[in-house]
C-alpha cells in the first residue's frame, strides 16, 4: 500500500462516523411534519444535503472496504505474519 492508502484508510473510519452523524441530524430535521409548509425552502436544502451525505458515505464505505481488503491481501501475502 503506498502512503496515500494508508492515509485514506486510516482516516476513513473517522469520516464514515462524521457522515453518519450527519445524516442522522439531517433525518431529525426532516423528521419535522410541519417543515415542508412551513419553510418549503429549508426542507428542499435539507433533502439535497441528505442525498449528498449519503452518496459521500456510500463512496467512503466503498473505499474503505477496497483499502482494507488490499491491506488483508498484502498482510497475508507477507511471510512471517
Amino acid at each position: 500500500m503506498n502512503f496515500n492508502d494508508r492515509r485514506a484508510l486510516a482516516m476513513l473510519p473517522a469520516r464514515i462516523a462524521a457522515l453518519d452523524t450527519q445524516i442522522a441530524e439531517l433525518n431529525v430535521v426532516l423528521a419535522d411534519p410541519d417543515l415542508y409548509a412551513r419553510d418549503p425552502a429549508r426542507f428542499g436544502a435539507t433533502t439535497v444535503a441528505l442525498a449528498v451525505a449519503r452518496d459521500e458515505l456510500a463512496v467512503a464505505e466503498e473505499q474503505w472496504l477496497r483499502l482494507e481488503m488490499l491491506r488483508e491481501k498484502i498482510e497475508a501475502a507477507e511471510p512471517g505474519t
